[in-house]
């Protein structure tokens, strides 16, 4: 049991051995031969070679592009959907069915569920390669579909207006921070008020607390504070 659990959260990565590609290719041939279908053989291969369903799929694909001659093709065989690359042949009863089914005013769906039953593909890759053709060669099809305009978004009247900030309400633990504040430095305005209460939001209360009790601490504390004097004296506000 512990031995499954170990295949299921950590499969092997790394280059395929030729073992591995051989027990593949062989597990393939086997199941499609008595009409499983290769998503069900993927996932025992995957269980076998303890590997990932993803990797083993990719990695089989990859297999029938360079070796296509070690796989056995179950062409017309419905119980099997294939992985390897398509050839020019199949891309072509593609073209021709997809135009003669628009041509007799059949949908696209119904083009595509005829070449499922020829290819032994699914209707998914059948459609994903149907799109890549007309993108590619165009001219080859009767019928394009217009592009659909796209409509524009429409946003609702909060998206379009900006959120006005509100006045911060101060809670208990705020409020005691602001009080001390304001015994070391005076009232405070409405402004510097709401300004202390998003920093305290922004970093924590605990954090504004500490730096306000050691803020005299700070070596350019004494400098802010000539500065603020010499502006002060500037703008000639006496005591």
């Amino acid at each position: 049991m512990e031995k499954g659990v170990r295949k299921m959260y950590d499969p092997k990565k790394g280059k395929y051995t030729e073992e591995e590609n051989t027990h593949i290719i062989e597990a393939i041939n086997k199941g499609s031969a008595v009409g499983k279908r290769d998503r069900d053989l993927l996932k025992q291969i995957s269980l076998d070679l303890n590997r990932g369903y993803a990797g083993i799929m990719s990695h089989v694909r990859k297999l029938r592009a360079e070796n296509p001659n070690r796989f056995i093709h179950t062409d017309g065989d419905p119980t099997t959907f294939r992985l390897n690359s398509w050839d020019e042949e199949e891309e072509n009863l593609v073209i021709d069915t997809v135009n003669r089914s628009l041509k007799e005013g059949k949908s696209l769906s119904t083009a595509i569920a005829e070449l499922e039953s020829k290819l032994s593909r699914t209707q998914g890759a059948i459609y994903q390669r149907i799109y890549t053709l007309r993108r590619k060669n165009p001219e080859k099809f009767s019928f394009i579909p217009e592009q659909r305009p796209r409509k524009r978004r429409q946003l609702q009247d909060w998206q379009l207006n900006r959120a006005t900030i509100q006045k911060a309400h101060p809670s208990f633990e705020e409020a005691l921070i602001l009080k001390t504040f304001e015994d070391r430095y005076g009232l405070s305005t409405p402004a510097t008020k709401d300004q202390l209460v998003r920093l305290m939001r922004q970093y924590g209360c605990t954090r504004v607390s500490i730096a306000l009790l050691t803020l005299e601490e700070d070596k350019n504390f004494p400098n802010i504070v000539a500065d603020f004097l010499s502006s002060r004296l500037q703008h000639r506000h006496f005591l």
